[in-house]
């Protein structure tokens, strides 16, 4: 078993996505989502046992792409955070956190936001990784080094959405330009 504690926390969005430009029903589970599976099962593959989390709101966001990106965009405007599930159990035992979202208005979504602001980043290494239609981190690494000054963020990996059932192997590639990080 290696040393650190590892969690994935994760935001993910199903039902319809903006994907190489055209709206596309991905079915319930996100994009975010498949990438986060495909991380932990790598890392379990190293030899660690990361706990999955999915940030939850608790006002799920519409299934259909305009309505989502209506309620999203409007968050953004209004510097609305959603109300979300209760964290991780045993939160204060993770040092590194892999914290993955979609790429929503060139930066975090909201819940994201939330769960970084519900939970205390001091000392953790945040590692993020985003799943995008083409605009990869955008100010996402600016937005969460705000909101979480005391963890020391690293750059993660970013995986297309026309692309998702590549995610293992950017995965492998990003953990091979990257393996002192995980020592």
């Amino acid at each position: 078993m290696k040393e650190h504690k590892i969690l994935i926390a994760y935001f993910s969005h199903g039902g319809e996505n903006l994907v190489d430009g055209d709206i596309v029903d991905i079915g319930s589970e996100g994009n975010t989502a498949k990438a986060s599976k495909a991380l932990a099962k790598k890392l379990e593959e190293m030899g660690y046992k990361p706990n999955l989390f999915e940030i939850d709101t608790l006002v799920p966001y519409p299934y259909d792409y305009d309505s989502c990106n209506a309620r999203a965009k409007q968050e953004k405007e209004d510097g609305a955070l959603p109300l979300i599930d209760d964290g991780p159990n045993n939160y204060e035992l993770y040092d590194m956190i892999f914290l993955g979202y979609p790429n929503w208005w060139g930066t975090i979504p909201a819940p994201v936001k939330s769960f970084l602001r519900d939970h205390d980043t001091a000392g953790r290494t945040i590692i993020p990784f985003v799943t995008h239609g083409g605009q990869m981190f955008m100010y996402s690494l600016e937005e969460i080094a705000a909101e979480a000054p005391n963890a020391t963020i690293k750059k993660g990996f970013a995986i297309a959405a026309a692309y998702i059932s590549s995610a293992p192997y950017v995965i492998d590639d990003w953990m091979k330009e990257n393996e002192d990080l995980l020592k």
